[in-house]
C-alpha cells in the first residue's frame, strides 16, 4: 500500500512519528506567508496615513476672492465648532438657526428677489462644489447679476468680512450636518467644477 497522504500513514513503520502536515514539508511557505502578511498591514498604515495627510492638507482654501478653492472634506472638531460660530454670527439670520432656511424658499419674493435657502441637506447646497460655495460667500448676491438667471439675491459679500480660515470653518460646518452620502454627492460636484476650471 503506497502512502501518499499528509497525514501520518496507516502503513507507517513507526506510530508514534508526529503527523506529516504541509508545513513540516514545505516550512519555506509558512515564513513566506507571515512575511507577506505584516507587509500588508505595513502598506495598510502607510496608505492610512497617507490618507490623513491628504485629507489635512485638503482642508486649506485658496479663495482670495476668487472662488478657487480645494476639497475641504469634513475634518476637525475645533473647525466645526469655529465654523458654527461663524454661521451664528453670519448666516443664520437668514438662512435660519437650524440650516432650514427662509419659509417657502423655493419661491421668489415679489421684487424678484430669491429667498435664502436652506443649507441643511433638503437645500441645494450640496448641489454645488466648493469653488461655486466659495464664490457665493465671498462675492455673495452680487454674482448673480453675471449669471441672468431671472432674479437676484440681497446675499450681502463676505470676501472682506470673513478669513479664509472662517470661510473653509462654515463649510465644513455646514457639511458636518449631511448624511455621508450628500457630502459624498457634494464632493464629488467639487472634483467636477475643478476639472472644468483646469481644462
Amino acid at each position: 500500500m503506497a502512502c501518499f497522504a499528509y497525514a501520518k500513514p496507516p502503513c507507517s513503520p513507526d506510530s508514534s512519528s508526529s503527523t506529516i502536515t504541509l508545513q513540516t514539508i514545505f516550512p519555506e511557505k509558512r515564513d513566506f506567508m507571515q512575511r507577506f502578511l505584516l507587509l500588508l498591514i505595513i502598506l495598510s498604515w502607510g496608505l492610512v496615513a497617507c490618507q490623513s495627510t491628504l485629507s489635512a492638507e485638503s482642508t486649506t482654501i485658496q479663495s482670495g476672492g476668487s472662488g478657487q478653492a480645494e476639497i475641504m472634506p469634513v475634518t476637525s472638531a475645533d473647525e466645526i465648532a469655529l465654523g458654527k460660530t461663524v454661521y451664528a454670527a453670519n448666516c443664520a439670520a437668514c438662512h435660519g438657526v437650524n440650516l432650514e432656511g427662509e419659509a417657502n424658499w423655493k419661491q421668489q419674493n415679489e421684487d424678484g428677489s430669491f429667498r435664502s435657502p436652506p443649507h441643511d441637506e433638503s437645500g441645494h447646497t450640496w448641489h454645488h462644489g466648493d469653488p461655486t460655495l466659495v464664490n457665493s460667500i465671498v462675492l455673495g448676491g452680487a454674482r448673480l447679476n453675471k449669471m441672468n438667471i431671472g432674479g437676484t439675491s440681497a446675499m450681502p459679500a463676505f470676501g472682506e468680512l470673513l478669513t479664509d480660515g472662517e470661510i473653509t470653518a462654515v463649510l465644513t460646518f455646514i457639511k458636518s450636518t449631511w448624511p455621508n452620502d450628500v457630502r459624498q454627492l457634494q464632493r464629488e460636484a467639487t472634483i467636477r467644477e475643478q476639472a472644468r476650471a483646469s481644462e
